[in-house]
């Protein structure tokens, strides 16, 4: 099974899988299984997830705790959505999926509505916070009353929401946490029931250890995870910091910002 993930995720993704990417497929999304966050440091591929869960979905999991069909990757910045929407493109390219809908939904971007056609085809879905929360909520941004609970249905059951950067994030967090254990009394009260909606889960996605009640998969010494060449090379590599005394002497915010603008543009 190892090999076999690993010459697929070469094809899917152009490279090589970490050693840690191997083993999250290996030992939770290959049994249908999920961590509850994924504590992984930044520059070391956790954009990934959509390619793991992509190929463990395609593999025909079918366990009685089986992978959520949509996969929903949220982060709150528009940069790194537009980064998100690339990588997903390109599992739909490199897998020769061309019904695998890929949809994104950020401000002043319009949303292609390809997840929406099919509510049983996989999808991937990128987008802000406010697109994906306000959707959640009955109350989308741009969604008009009729089809409001429609978004909402199929991003709240048999979904998974991947939040990346969730420690900028706690209170959407505790939202989308509530959701997933129903706290927020969004399943069928019957317990004999509730397997009729397909669940609603998340993976939380940090790298500053932030402390979330749940399992946590981070990098493994013991089982070789710093053992990758790349993964040691971005953990060891230097972070110069340098100081720049300021001739702002305004006490306004306006000349100080441009003077940081200016700064980040000369270090290109």
């Amino acid at each position: 099974m190892t090999f076999e993930f690993k010459d697929a995720f070469k094809k899917l993704t152009t490279h090589e899988p970490f050693k840690w990417q191997t083993r999250l497929y290996t030992d939770y999304f290959s049994l249908g299984k999920l961590p509850d966050v994924i504590d992984i440091p930044t520059g070391l591929g956790k954009t990934s997830i959509m390619a793991i869960w992509y190929l463990a979905f395609k593999a025909g999991v079918a366990l009685p705790e089986r992978l959520p069909r949509r996969l929903i990757y949220v982060v709150d910045r528009r940069a790194v959505v537009d980064q998100a929407t690339r990588i997903a493109e390109q599992i739909k390219e490199t897998s020769n999926n061309n019904e695998l809908p890929v949809s994104t939904l950020r401000g002043q971007y319009v949303d292609n509505k390809a997840w929406l056609e099919d509510p049983v085809a996989p999808a991937i879905i990128v987008g802000t916070i406010d697109m994906i929360g306000s959707r959640l909520l009955f109350s989308g941004y741009g969604v008009s009353r009729k089809m409001r609970p429609y978004h909402a249905g199929l991003l709240g059951a048999d979904t998974l929401i991947v939040l990346d950067e969730s420690h900028l994030a706690p209170p959407f967090e505790k939202l989308l946490e509530a959701i997933a254990k129903n706290r927020a009394g969004c399943r069928p009260i019957a317990a004999e029931r509730q397997h009729i909606v397909p669940p609603f889960k998340l993976l939380s996605l940090s790298a500053t250890g932030q402390r979330r009640d749940g399992e946590r998969f981070q990098l493994d010494k013991a089982k070789g995870d710093l053992d990758d060449p790349i993964v040691a090379m971005r953990l060891k590599a230097r972070k110069n910091l340098r100081l720049i005394e300021s001739e702002t002497k305004s006490t306004s915010t306006e000349p100080c910002a441009k003077e940081l603008a200016e700064q980040a543009w000369a270090a290109f």
